[in-house]
């Protein structure tokens, strides 16, 4: 059986996989990403929102030029609780298409020399001896990769991390499609009598709708997208795409000496807005940062771990709230305009 040697080898190419494979290109570490889908044509379900710190995140790793490429859009935002909305005013929010997002990454990875092999699963890995047993999904051939440090960048149920720890974190079930366009502000709707919540976000030229159900509930996510979209007044989606979501409260950085894990796959996401860009490039950026000097990848995550914890306390505290208190004395609310 063929074996490749290389440093590091990160399972998955999307937005996490593909920072810390530049970083570590960067650095001059002999880098292998592989990818379980076609890496020109995926695109991921993913509504596309940043907060006002992510650009920031962006500049550290490929320069302050990058968001002149990205060309995000700014969005003002709105919360509806049980009938009940909040504009944010005070904060500043962009948005833009995933895959202009995930294929602008992978470009910079591949320019900085990565090498990347789509249409690839993995099907074993011996933390042992630093040994993963792949295949080819167009040829069928099987091949293994010796590896210095394995990176789990393969999304919510992220194959390195069932492999290792014969289990996968807890996710919720998300639905998502192309809607027109209405205006330039965001929706999100928390769910009546259910935990999840619906979305509208304006992208540029087109926008996207969707929601996501805890722990998952497929027709949940389509009724709730439908409410919203009657609520605007815009056309529901004909197409949707389905997927996985982490809840947020399943956090994994590290397993046993060789394994490390970043974005989706190590489980950081902020379960009551579901946005993970931002801690995808942070996880990204510190864990390169901590295999190239030798720090601690945990420590060095801990002001953003103990974060996610926080608001997934709080979050179970708002929802009990929210249910049993507001959801019977809220008021309709006012039309979107």
């Amino acid at each position: 059986m063929k074996r490749i040697r290389v440093d590091f080898l990160i399972v998955g190419a999307g937005l996490a996989g593909s920072v810390t494979g530049f970083l570590l290109k960067k650095a001059g570490a002999d880098v292998l990403a592989l990818e379980l889908l076609d890496a020109k044509t995926k695109d991921k379900l993913c509504g596309g929102m940043l907060f006002e710190t992510t650009p920031v995140q962006f500049a550290q790793v490929f320069g302050e030029g990058c968001m002149d490429t990205l060309r995000p859009v700014r969005i003002k935002h709105r919360d509806r609780y049980a009938g009940r909305e909040r504009i944010r005013e005070k904060d500043v929010f962009y948005a833009l298409p995933r895959k202009r997002l995930d294929d602008y990454c992978l470009e910079r990875y591949l320019q900085m020399g990565g090498m990347l092999q789509d249409r690839t699963t993995v099907r074993g890995i011996d933390d042992s001896t630093g040994v993963a047993e792949c295949a080819d999904l167009r040829t069928g051939e099987t091949f293994e990769v010796e590896f210095g440090r394995i990176i789990g960048a393969d999304g919510a149920m992220s194959a390195v991390r069932r492999l290792l720890t014969r289990r996968n974190q807890r996710v919720g079930i998300a639905m998502e499609g192309v809607v027109p366009p209405l205006s330039q502000d965001s929706v999100f709707e928390y769910l009546p009598r259910e935990v999840g919540y619906s979305w509208y976000i304006p992208q540029g030229e087109n926008a996207v709708a969707g929601c996501i159900s805890y722990p998952g509930n497929a027709a949940i996510c389509r009724k709730g997208m439908n409410s919203l979209c009657r609520g605007l007044q815009i056309e529901a989606p004909r197409s949707v795409r389905g997927a996985a979501i982490p809840m947020g409260g399943d956090i994994l950085l590290e397993y046993g000496s060789r394994a490390s894990f970043v974005g989706d796959a190590a489980g950081l996401i902020e379960g009551w807005s579901g946005a993970g860009i931002e801690q995808a490039v942070i996880s990204a950026r510190l864990l390169s940062e901590s295999l190239l000097n030798g720090n601690s990848y945990t420590e060095a995550m801990k002001p953003q771990t103990d974060y996610i914890a926080r608001l997934a306390q709080a979050t179970k505290k708002s929802l009990f709230m929210y249910r049993f208190f507001i959801m019977r004395k809220g008021k309709p609310a006012k039309p979107f305009a």
